[in-house]
């Protein structure tokens, strides 16, 4: 692991991060039908993203960010530091052990072990578009189209939810998280 290959890492999370930032894409459709009916509506929405994209945005970052741990130490190794020292930021770092159990729960599918013993998990990703980011908005029968004219004015919100009922913001835990790496470890390695 070069200091150029660690650089291309953490430019991969810079570009990560500004995926969950935006919320503008191509469009989407969905089909739904409401409990206790057999009427189904077809939601058609133009110049936004999937919620399942939106989704997938996040849990890759999730994944990236915790990744950057096994680099970190292999750097640390070839530079003659112990690698147990990243493992020791990880174990100070609330929003690193955040990272670690909902990058692990993504990758696995199922978390056995919860490096915050907490057991995080990623919840409410999605949308809030303000009435001034909607163009138009179209009602055919069972059809319904949204069409945006401002998505950088949409407000996307992901959490952190643990078993305790803590709430806080994705992006600000991985933030924080970026920050416990580039402040407690990466300075203490020539890069």
């Amino acid at each position: 692991m070069t200091p150029a290959d660690l650089d291309a890492i953490r430019s991969r999370i810079r570009r990560a991060i500004g995926t969950v930032q935006y919320a503008s894409g191509a469009g989407y459709e969905t089909s739904y039908q409401a409990e206790g009916t057999d009427f189904t509506t077809h939601f058609r929405a133009v110049g936004i993203k999937a919620p399942e994209q939106l989704e997938d945005d996040f849990l890759n970052l999730f994944i990236w960010v915790w990744s950057l741990k096994d680099h970190l130490k292999t750097c640390f190794e070839a530079s003659g530091l112990r690698g147990g020292i990243v493992e020791d930021e990880v174990n100070h770092c609330p929003a690193l052990k955040y990272v670690a159990d909902i990058a692990n729960r993504a990758k696995h599918g199922v978390l056995r072990e919860s490096r915050s013993n907490e057991f995080a998990e990623l919840v409410d990703v999605g949308f809030n578009a303000p009435q001034n980011s909607i163009e138009q908005i179209t009602v055919a029968g069972p059809e319904v189209t949204l069409r945006l004219k401002e998505p950088q004015m949409v407000q996307i919100h992901a959490t952190v939810a643990t078993k305790a009922g803590v709430r806080l913001d994705a992006l600000a835990v991985l933030n924080e998280a970026m920050q416990c790496w580039e402040k407690n470890v990466l300075t203490k390695i020539a890069v």
